[in-house]
């Protein structure tokens, strides 16, 4: 009788954590709904306070249903008597790293001096605790959804898609939402689509557009080819269009980390190709429609117009197109040997294929090689000109405004750089390995007041509030300890879901997701239209590999 008792309880236990888990999917699914299909088409007034509408949307629903969702899962380790340390050791790799990164704002905001700055974070970004705990909630909350992973990609596509739409129309003055509505010229190049300003815009692209083009990349149907083509292409048109140079820093790494992994085998190798030649394609053909409708095009900057105007653009398109072509007749016939040869010949044909691939591997790797070596004599030669040392040796000195690191250098990031590592280099040892507190850097800075002056010498009533460049923001915010943790999370992620995608193909768009986030905000800040999206990223990522239903995309 105690048996049959013992497993009728185990059994209604069992139906309750049941109904528990599938309460907690509707949840997930909607937040991400509202995230993913919502948050980037919302505005309001325009872009009068845009970007206030769109933290608070983030805050008050992410809140709602974190807290929601906390409510269930705290009650189903209560009835199923899960304690903290089995909750440690179920963690994954990418678990643990952001759960150390919230541990480490955590101990930034104990050891700040500025704990009320630091709480909410600087007005207009609130960038503070309270956003860095909402972010790691989300990855966690998000991590767990196993239903409708499907579905939940293509609201995200279908909301994207249309973001991109609009902000390619408002580039050649084609306003269907009435944003531009009583802005002038200047505010239009500053602005544009449902997201707002453009550096923050191009955020929002880098670290979502991945997933279409990774189904363009690994599809098998035509169909689904033909509907991800031309989402890629609407991504790569608003690309080289919003008008911000860290757009392109991301396409380069993107680009890079997908050609590395494509490296293993010739079928992936001639779908990168495609995907490059797609690029190139859309550059040169946004170039076309810019000069045939001048008077309608807003003027970008020059790095834009270069990739969309210059004769290298279509240099780049007829190499790719032939590099693509010489790769898929190689592959093509490949396949048609298999099929006709004998094993013997078969067995001669994959060595033979083997040797054409791994020469490939050799000269991607050279490039590579080449590629960094010419960026790290590229800074060698800024330094040395910077410092006075080629006016010295050789009475030459170079003033183009890439090559001269001053104040002045990269839209004025040169001062803010220097700026915060001089106030990084003050700080006391402990502060040094915490930080001064989640999105203080401005009320450290202006704490100090040889600094202080500077400032407002530089940019007079005008705050700033970070110093333009994720880690450099992050090591003056969380010190050592969390910018290592922060570094974690992103290298980390890159690599787990790499890794992933050598069984899963489909695994490579979080990693190029993660990517194009770390590049782009070589030169950008975390804020609440590009954060939030990357540790949705990692959530979903991270649900997929634990998904039985979703083991690849065709």
């Amino acid at each position: 009788m105690k048996l049959i008792k013992s497993q009728k309880k185990t059994s209604k236990i069992d139906i309750i954590t049941s109904y528990i888990t599938q309460i907690e999917q509707y949840i997930v699914f909607i937040y991400l709904f509202c995230m993913l299909g919502i948050f980037p088409l919302l505005y309001k007034e325009q872009y009068h306070k845009i970007g206030n509408t769109k933290f608070e949307f983030f805050w008050n629903v992410s809140l709602f249903f974190i807290i929601l969702s906390a409510i269930f899962i705290l009650f189903k380790a209560v009835i199923k008597k899960i304690t903290i340390s089995s909750f440690i050791n179920k963690l994954s790799f990418l678990d643990f790293t952001v759960f150390i990164y919230g541990v480490c704002v955590c101990l930034s905001y104990g050891f700040s001096d500025f704990k009320e700055y630091a709480f909410k974070g600087a007005a207009g970004w609130e960038m503070g605790l309270c956003s860095q705990l909402i972010f790691v909630a989300i990855y966690f909350l998000v991590s767990k959804q196993k239903e409708s992973l499907k579905f939940i990609l293509g609201i995200h596509l279908s909301s994207s898609f249309l973001v991109f739409v609009f902000g390619i129309l408002h580039r050649f003055e084609i306003d269907p939402l009435g944003m531009y509505e009583g802005l002038n010229l200047q505010q239009k190049v500053e602005f544009l689509s449902t997201i707002g300003q453009a550096t923050w815009f191009s955020s929002y692209v880098c670290t979502t557009f991945a997933v279409g083009l990774v189904l363009f990349y690994i599809s098998k149907k035509h169909s689904l080819r033909i509907i991800s083509g031309i989402y890629s292409v609407i991504s790569f048109g608003i690309l080289v269009t919003q008008n911000s140079d860290s757009a392109f820093i991301a396409i380069a790494g993107i680009l890079l980390l997908l050609g590395y992994f494509s490296l293993s085998d010739i079928e992936k190798w001639c779908r990168f190709w495609q995907v490059s030649s797609l690029m190139w394609g859309t550059f040169a053909g946004i170039g076309i429609l810019q000069r045939i409708f001048v008077d309608r095009a807003v003027p970008l900057d020059a790095l834009s117009i270069f990739f969309s105007q210059s004769v290298f653009t279509w240099v780049m398109l007829i190499v790719s197109f032939m590099i693509m072509l010489f790769y898929s007749n190689l592959y093509k016939k490949n396949l048609t040997e298999n099929q006709l040869k004998n094993a013997k010949n078969r067995t001669e044909n994959i060595i033979r294929l083997g040797g054409v691939m791994s020469t490939t591997k050799a000269i991607y790797k050279g490039i590579v090689f080449f590629l960094v070596v010419g960026i790290l004599l590229t800074l060698v030669f800024i330094y040395l000109n910077t410092k006075g040392y080629l006016l010295q040796w050789f009475n030459y000195q170079n003033t183009h405004p890439y090559l001269l690191f001053d104040y002045h250098w990269g839209s004025n990031r040169g001062s803010t750089w220097m700026i915060s590592w001089q106030a990084f280099m003050q700080l006391p040892f402990y502060q040094k390995l915490f930080g001064v507190g989640p999105d203080s850097l401005s009320a450290y800075l202006y704490s100090i007041p040889e600094i202080s002056d500077l400032l407002h010498s530089l940019w007079g009533n005008v705050r700033l509030t970070n110093a333009h460049n994720e880690y450099l923001n992050s090591l003056l915010c969380y010190g050592v300890v969390g910018v290592s943790a922060w570094l974690a999370v992103l290298i980390g992620g890159i690599t787990y879901f790499y890794k992933k995608a050598k069984d899963n193909p489909f695994m490579i768009a979080f990693a190029l997701c993660i990517m194009g986030y770390a590049c782009h905000n070589i030169f950008c800040y975390q804020q609440v239209c590009a954060t939030p999206f990357l540790f949705i990223a990692l959530g979903i990522g991270e649900s997929l590999t634990k998904s039985e239903n979703f083991n690849t995309i065709k």
